[in-house]
C-alpha cells in the first residue's frame, strides 16, 4: 500500500508540474549556471522580485567567468534584492568555481558543497535542474508537504534529519526528476500552503494524513 501511495503521489506531482507548474525564466534553457544563479537569488526572496534581476544578469553575464569579472558592475542590480551577506558568499563562490573549475560548475555533490554559499538544497537543485541527476531537494516547503502526508509534526530541522532525507528519497522517481521536484515545490506553494492549505481541492487529499485528521 505504501509503495502504491508513493507511486500515485509521484505521478500526480509530475503531472501537476506539466499542467500547472509556475513559469519562470530560470526554468527554461536550464544550465548549471542559470540554476545556480537563480537559487542564490531566490534565498528568502520572492520569485517575482528575482525574475527581472535574473534576466538582466544573464543578458550581460552569460557565464560564470563573465559574472565574476563584471561582479562590481552588476552589483547594484543584485543589491536591489537585499541580503548583502548572500552576495558576499556568492562572490566567493564564483571565485572558487573560476579558480578551481575554470568557470564550470561541478556535478558531484561533494564538490558542490565545497563551494562557498552552496548548501545541500542548492547543491541538489544544481544536480537535478542543471544536470538532470537524481538528488533529493528538501526545503521547508517539502518538509511541510511530506510531513502532512505522513502525519508527522513538521519542524525547521527536519530536512537535516536522516529519517526525513530517507523519507524524501523514497519518493524520488526512476526518471523525470526535474518535473517531480518542480511539481513538489509548486504544489507546496499553490495548494499545500503553510496556513490555510487548499485541502478541499487537493487531488491527493485521500492519501493525506493531515486532511484525514481534519475530518
Amino acid at each position: 500500500m505504501l509503495e502504491n501511495k508513493k507511486e500515485i503521489i509521484t505521478g500526480f506531482l509530475i503531472e501537476f508540474y506539466r499542467t500547472k507548474g509556475r513559469k519562470y525564466s530560470w526554468r527554461y534553457d536550464r544550465t548549471p549556471y542559470r540554476v545556480y544563479l537563480s537559487e542564490i537569488f531566490l534565498q528568502r526572496t520572492r520569485a517575482d522580485q528575482v525574475e527581472p534581476v535574473f534576466n538582466y544578469i544573464v543578458s550581460v553575464c552569460p557565464d560564470i567567468k563573465t559574472l565574476y569579472n563584471k561582479f562590481d558592475e552588476v552589483l547594484p542590480a543584485m543589491l536591489s534584492l537585499g541580503r548583502m551577506i548572500r552576495l558576499k558568499y556568492f562572490k566567493a563562490g564564483l571565485e572558487y568555481i573560476v579558480k578551481n573549475y575554470d568557470g564550470k560548475i561541478p556535478a558531484e555533490r561533494k564538490l558542490l558543497l565545497a563551494i562557498p554559499g552552496v548548501g545541500g538544497y542548492i547543491a541538489a537543485a544544481i544536480r537535478v535542474f542543471g544536470y538532470n541527476i537524481p538528488d533529493v531537494i528538501i526545503d521547508t516547503n517539502v518538509v511541510r508537504v511530506l510531513s502532512r502526508l505522513h502525519g508527522l509534526q513538521p519542524h525547521s530541522e527536519a530536512r537535516r534529519k536522516k529519517y526525513f532525507v530517507e523519507l524524501a528519497a523514497g519518493y524520488l522517481p526512476a526518471s523525470h526528476y526535474m518535473e517531480y521536484s518542480y511539481g513538489l515545490l509548486d504544489f507546496a506553494a499553490s495548494i499545500c500552503k503553510p496556513t490555510k492549505p487548499h485541502c478541499n481541492v487537493c487531488e491527493i487529499n485521500f492519501l493525506c494524513n493531515y486532511n484525514v485528521g481534519k475530518k
